[in-house]
């Protein structure tokens, strides 16, 4: 696992492109990841990052924020900080949620609940993007710098 990911670093720290465009889609991919449009996360990151001219490979490394492993801690954080703040829905009891009667009341309202998943992924998608852009723009001009041959002449 450590290896994987250090291979992944290694892999988008030498993206081809400015290091602005990278880190931008980057942040993209990390705002898109924090939705709750598991299915729809690689296409709509291709789709924003091509319209506005970033990296549509950073923006693919982002998403991946969100995967099989993360979006069951991801999206409850994600859903309670949006009922807190917008309320839609009716706060979950989980304790009593699997009873039929619970579930049908779940269902009702579960475009509710995605409008408040929807809010809470945005709201701390935001600044996890701005956090992702900074780290990423840095890291990129820090491995470029450091592989880039000294000019003797400077």
């Amino acid at each position: 696992m450590k290896l994987r990911i250090l291979t992944i670093y290694n892999r988008f720290i030498k993206l081809k492109g400015a290091p602005r465009e990278i880190a931008l889609g980057f942040a993209l991919g990390l705002l898109i990841g924090m939705t709750p449009f598991f299915g729809m996360h690689f296409i709509s990151s291709i789709l924003l990052a091509s319209l506005l001219g970033w990296s549509k490979i950073a923006a693919m490394v982002g998403v991946n924020i969100t995967n099989v492993v993360t979006a069951p801690l991801i999206y409850p954080v994600n859903y309670w900080v949006g009922v807190r703040l917008v309320g839609f829905s009716k706060e979950i009891d989980w304790s009593t949620a699997l009873k039929v009667a619970d579930m049908l009341a779940l269902m009702q309202q579960s475009p509710l609940i995605l409008v408040d998943l929807s809010i809470g992924g945005m709201i701390l998608g935001i600044p996890l993007a701005v956090a992702g852009y900074f780290l990423a723009f840095r890291m990129i001009c820090l491995y470029r710098k450091r592989a880039s041959p000294i000019d003797a002449s400077q």
